[in-house]
């Protein structure tokens, strides 16, 4: 066995390896086979799995050869060529020696399959069986006592030996046992014509079947090679034949009907998702490159990317398996409503692919928006309410000269618009859309070194108490002025930083900055600091306040927390728990742009708030609009209910301080209080 780099590979029946599709598709399907050796190579032939049969065969457990590449055939050389031929054809069988681990060595008949992920090598899959031994060039004597040998022993295969003239002298009784083909006797003298008739093509076949059934097989039985013939019944049968002394030769018949349902199935999975049935991302990927002969995709064709709206709420709420079985009604949506020719695919979580070749790519836009309004249903989850999910859908148009990598990256880039344009939408591809994108990664990548350029700073807005003018609070809002761009608005940046990583540690960052600035304010006012959803769920925004808090030395009923109503379409269990926690420690929740998200009363009573701020957009058309008005009043009314405060935002004008008066608001937030400033003048009284 040759030494190579241990593989960061773990295999056996209680150790699955999520993380790749082999050993996915081992596990389940091999793993428990003991009468074969069936393993898993890595693209470079080292042992990615080894079931038990492999273990019985060669003697060696599967933790001395995981990782290493195991060298069989006459010369260390001999496993690189299977590989290669293997790797060029998709499929390649060769008998080799293979050592055991007390030393010896067997020989084997090996079947290796290529496992592709699209253009690239993904590995092989190898199914192993003991080869009785090749007859030796010798005396007939000996000849006839290793025929005898292997026809009167108990054999797993059926055996047939045929003498010069390729007729029938011997035959064993696995045979019969294989083949309903009468009795001993009677098949004596037989032509080799005649007996795969009778064996192999089904009941009322001829002298003449069996004769065209054994042309395709004469060639490479002749050179050694195993022939796998699909029986009538459905079984799989490879035959195999060794010369004789004398001209007479011995034809084996094995049953290899489960080792080859196992390959196919091997097969399958590589190009198809475990969980829903549906193509995965090589299988599309395959079509793709199908499709374009001449390195282009078929003017005309479509690609439809979707991502599911509101899944990862379902899987916090529910657990993995209610996930799994959303998942499973989605695909099987997509089956009904993709038309032929087209594919559906998962490329992995909650996203999905439909290929549309030729002119079916027609049907793109009709169909994205059948989709839109197939995916929104209700799904049934076994002792659940019915769960609703919508889905962000990009479409990408082959014009004609496109390659399949562009096609991928368009319908990425008309998703990603999608998802940016709300729930339940979809976008086609326009050269701006790239642009845009473009545009984004370089502020994205400016962004991310934005905090150790000393780019950024904390500004704060004033919240005011309505009955006597004070400043009771002030909102810490992050600013960022760039070296060439200058002043980035908000609105460009803070939702960069919401769709990747970065808003954790920028929210962090403001957190630590607020809480040491407003220690060193001469009043008392709160100092109010944006949560993102993406902080809450996993503990450590409770650790982090508690740090920050300990540092800078406030009080912790002067520090605010506000969450959107986001954060309520996503809660989850953990993210209650972090906010029950965080309010016992004594900081105030606030709920901001509340009457904007698609939360419901029952959520909002189910988080532990000690505020509610209404969004600005309301405020700013009260005075003209009685419907706005009405708003909020009813938010006032609701805050008084429950026993909370109610801060107004937005107020730019003496008519609307006004009105949020009157309808009983306790503070109020907007320009006509002040803007926000990165030095705040504490205690500033409200003008009225």
């Amino acid at each position: 066995m040759q030494s190579g780099a241990p593989a960061a590979i773990a295999a056996g029946p209680d150790e699955p390896v999520a993380a790749s599709p082999l050993h996915a598709a081992y596990s389940r399907l091999v793993w428990d086979t003991t009468d074969h050796a069936l393993c898993l190579l890595d693209p470079e032939g080292r042992v990615a799995a080894w079931n038990p049969g492999a273990e019985r065969l060669t003697g060696y457990p599967a933790s001395e050869v995981l990782g290493r590449a195991f060298a069989y055939d006459d010369s260390p050389a001999g496993s690189d060529g299977a590989l290669t031929a293997a790797r060029e054809a998709g499929r390649y069988e060769t008998d080799g020696w293979w050592p055991r681990r007390d030393g010896g060595r067997f020989r084997a008949r090996t079947v290796i399959l290529a496992i592709r992920d699209g253009d690239a090598p993904a590995g092989f899959a190898q199914v192993i069986r003991e080869a009785p031994p090749p007859s030796e060039e010798g005396g007939e004597i000996r000849a006839v006592a290793l025929i005898l040998d292997l026809a009167l022993s108990t054999m797993s295969q059926g055996l047939c030996l045929f003498d010069a003239d390729r007729r029938v002298r011997l035959i064993n009784q696995r045979f019969f046992a294989m083949f309903a083909v009468g009795d001993g006797d009677a098949l004596v003298g037989t032509s080799i014509e005649a007996l795969w008739a009778l064996a192999l093509c089904g009941p009322g076949a001829g002298l003449r079947d069996g004769a065209a059934l054994l042309a395709g097989h004469a060639a490479p039985l002749e050179r050694g090679e195993a022939v796998v013939v699909a029986l009538p019944d459905g079984r799989a049968v490879a035959l195999s034949r060794r010369g004789v002394p004398g001209g007479a030769f011995v034809v084996t018949f094995e049953d290899v009907t489960r080792q080859r349902e196992a390959e196919q199935e091997i097969a399958r999975l590589a190009h198809h998702d475990a969980l829903t049935g549906l193509a995965n991302r090589a299988m599309l990927w395959r079509r793709l490159g199908e499709s374009a002969a001449d390195g282009t995709v078929p003017a005309g064709s479509a690609l439809l990317f979707l991502d599911l709206d509101g899944f990862k709420a379902v899987n916090d709420d529910l657990g993995h398996r209610a996930g799994d079985a959303l998942l499973r009604q989605v695909a099987e949506r997509l089956r009904r409503a993709v038309p032929e020719p087209g594919l559906a695919a998962r490329f992995g979580g909650d996203e999905f692919a439909v290929l549309l070749p030729g002119r079916a790519g027609e049907l793109a836009v009709s169909l994205a928006e059948g989709l839109l309004i197939a995916l929104a249903r209700p799904y049934g989850i076994e002792g659940q309410r019915p769960r609703t999910v919508t889905a962000s859908i990009g479409i990408a148009f082959a014009p004609g000269g496109t390659t399949p990598d562009a096609m991928l990256r368009e319908a990425d880039c008309a998703l990603y618009a999608a998802k940016g344009a709300g729930k339940a939408a979809w976008r086609p591809f326009t050269p701006a859309l790239e642009t845009e994108r473009s545009e984004e990664r370089r502020l994205e990548h400016d962004l991310r070194r934005a905090v150790e350029a000393g780019e950024l700073h904390v500004a704060y807005q004033p919240l005011v108490d309505l009955s006597h003018g004070a400043v009771n609070a002030r909102e810490a809002l992050l600013r960022w002025t760039h070296p060439e761009r200058g002043a980035v608005a908000p609105r460009r940046f803070i939702p960069l930083a919401e769709k990747s990583d970065l808003i954790r540690a920028l929210g962090l960052w403001v957190l630590e900055r607020a809480c040491r600035d407003a220690a060193a304010w001469p009043d008392a006012a709160r100092v109010c600091v944006n949560v993102s959803v993406r902080q809450l769920g996993d503990g450590s925004l409770p650790r982090a306040v508690g740090e920050a808090l300990a540092r800078s030395g406030l009080n912790p009923w002067r520090l605010e927390l506000e969450i959107t109503e986001t954060v309520l379409s996503h809660g989850g269990t953990g993210i209650v728990d972090d906010l029950q926690l965080l309010h016992a420690m004594g900081v105030r929740i606030s709920l901001d742009d509340f009457g904007i998200g698609f939360s419901s009363l029952a959520r909002v009573r189910a988080f532990p708030f000690d505020r509610i701020k209404i969004d600005g957009s309301f405020v700013r058309d009260a005075v003209e609009r009685p419907d706005c008005r009405a708003i909020v009043g009813l938010v006032a009314e609701l805050g008084r209910r429950l026993g909370i405060e109610t801060v107004a935002e937005g107020v730019e004008t003496p008519a609307q301080l006004a009105v949020v008066r009157e309808e009983g608001f306790t503070e109020a937030q907007g320009f006509l209080f002040g803007r926000a400033v990165a030095n705040p003048v504490p205690a500033a009284r409200a003008g009225t």
